[in-house]
């Protein structure tokens, strides 16, 4: 079987203006043909407050494992920024689904995040003074975007992904990367 090894870190966040701690779900989707044979394939990042650059260090450890018959269905991280504020309140405040390389070494990748936008204005007073935002309620439209070009989204920060892919046995299986 071939196999593909992900290793890295969840580095940082940035631009997300907004004074309260960040966090981050994160999860690895892949199709049928995956099998995990070790590792995590979900987490969280710790909590903490941007600095005095709007950014969040969290160096949040990635460590996965996959054998697989064929390429179809290749992994994606799948992550939700969250804020936690003072009085421990949390909601989401960025989703995201980065296809992960498929050529193997170290990879430095910029994941753009995204929100649902409030569309009228009693949601943007609300927002502004209770805090919160829009939520999916189908998480799917992260990582498939079924439905997602209906949706009205604005643009939130980033987060910096450091990934070193490792390939085994792909060119026994045919396939070649260069």
């Amino acid at each position: 079987m071939a196999e593909l090894h992900i290793l890295g870190q969840l580095q940082s966040v940035s631009n997300f203006r907004t004074p309260s701690s960040l966090f981050c779900r994160y999860s690895f989707q892949s199709g049928p043909n995956w099998t995990l044979v070790s590792g995590s394939p979900e987490g969280q990042t710790v909590s903490g407050k941007p600095d005095h650059n709007d950014s969040v260090v969290w160096a949040q450890p990635l460590d996965v494992h996959y054998i697989t018959k064929g390429i179809q269905g290749w992994p994606k991280l799948i992550v939700q920024v969250s804020c936690l504020d003072s009085f421990s309140r949390s909601w989401i405040v960025g989703y995201s689904c980065c296809s992960l390389p498929a050529v193997p070494g170290h990879h430095s990748i910029d994941v753009s995040c995204w929100v649902p936008q409030a569309t009228n204005l009693t949601d943007r007073i609300r927002q502004y003074f209770l805090g919160g935002s829009h939520q999916l309620l189908q998480s799917d439209l992260i990582n498939l975007g079924l439905d997602r070009y209906k949706l009205q989204t604005e643009s939130k920060g980033n987060i910096v992904l450091h990934v070193d892919i490792i390939l085994r046995n792909f060119s026994q299986f045919g396939i070649e990367y260069k």
